[in-house]
């Protein structure tokens, strides 16, 4: 067996698998020296089908599902005990808490990226592309997952249908359909019982259909909490400029008296949306005059920015507001060196280092 298949199957330590079997470790050890010791009888444990060594520990054994299996199966017949009922159930409820934390896992990654979801109230829209990864499916599944909710509503009185607002809606800056978790777990549940899907699939779908609900509210108040604090994290920047610094390349301070006051931005160096994570440290942010700020994102598009592209933008556009008078060129001089350095900094802390939040 490969490496990488390896890698896609449940192994469980020496103590766990002693555990889950009801007998001390000392009597597995006993039992695996026994298996080892007979190569005549029908008791072999195999290394790559039955269990693996624990890696740089080639004494220390990982046992899979099928070798947990096997001494479950000696046990039963050379001890009478009936407890092959019993391993069978623990990897029932096993394979079924590991296909829901993956489903989990799933939302918690579709939901990280705030530009791809809106938020109504309680419930969350994903657009159709991060629903089709929830449900393990394609766009072709998803079609005719559709079609079998349409036709049966249409057909049985008082089936659910498809409403909008509850279970799908579309918005006007969004190309794509949006489904909420109340419309992933319709679209699960038929999948479930009237898709022509494998049976891991089927354990897939009812998973997402158990789950989706609690799992993406819990995302949601994450979410709502993580936006309140990366707008106190903004104003504490945005005051800080006001009251100190000013605009962190011009110097530009807006004045309470002046209505034609230009207004001071919080730009994100790392983008809010391809990092959340640093959404809310105030080094990620920089207060900066509002056309500087709109400047900068006409100049970059539509990608996400990191701060190296801030530097850049700065070095071809915006080395006017360093320039001046030999008084105080030398002082500029230092403000921009101090400011590259702090980006710059920041570029190489963060850059394919992701912080929890």
């Amino acid at each position: 067996m490969t490496t990488n298949s390896k890698r896609h199957r449940d192994a469980f330590s020496f103590h766990e698998t002693a555990k889950i079997l009801g007998i001390g470790p000392k009597k597995l050890e006993n039992i695996c020296r026994f298996f080892n010791a007979h190569d005549d009888d029908e008791w072999e444990l195999v290394e790559g089908e039955f269990f693996e060594y624990e890696p740089g520990q080639a004494g220390s054994m990982r046992f899979y599902e099928e070798g947990v299996m096997a001494i479950a199966k000696y046990l039963e017949e050379k001890e009478g005990n009936n407890i092959l009922a019993k391993i069978h159930e623990f990897f029932t409820h096993h394979r079924a808490r590991v296909t829901r934390t993956l489903v989990k896992r799933r939302i918690i990654q579709v939901t990280q990226d705030r530009s791809t979801i809106e938020i109504r109230g309680n419930l969350i829209f994903l657009e159709q592309r991060s629903v089709i990864s929830v449900l393990g499916t394609n766009a072709k599944g998803m079609t005719g997952t559709i079609r079998r909710i349409q036709e049966e509503s249409a057909g049985l009185e008082g089936a659910e249908g498809l409403e909008i607002g509850i279970h799908f809606d579309t918005f006007e800056d969004k190309e794509q359909h949006h489904w909420s978790q109340r419309g992933i777990v319709r679209l699960a549940k038929t999948m479930h019982n009237k898709g022509k899907i494998t049976k891991a699939r089927k354990a897939w779908v009812k998973a997402v259909a158990d789950v989706a609900e609690d799992c993406f509210e819990s995302q949601r108040k994450l979410l709502e909490s993580h936006e309140g604090r990366v707008n106190a994290a903004c104003e504490r920047a945005r005051r800080r400029a006001l009251q100190q610094t000013g605009c962190a390349i011009s110097g530009y301070k807006p004045s309470p008296a002046d209505q034609n006051s230009e207004i001071l931005d919080v730009h994100h160096l790392f983008d809010a949306s391809s990092r959340p994570d640093l959404a809310a440290l105030d080094d990620n942010l920089l207060a900066i005059r509002r056309g500087i700020h709109q400047s900068f994102h006409k100049w970059i598009g539509a990608k996400p920015c990191e701060p190296r592209d801030f530097v850049d933008y700065l070095l071809r556009n915006e080395m006017g507001h360093f320039d001046g008078p030999k008084s105080n060129k030398i002082q500029k001089e230092k403000k921009l060196e101090k400011l590259m350095n702090k980006l710059e900094l920041l570029q190489a802390r963060f850059e394919g280092n992701h912080l929890l939040y």
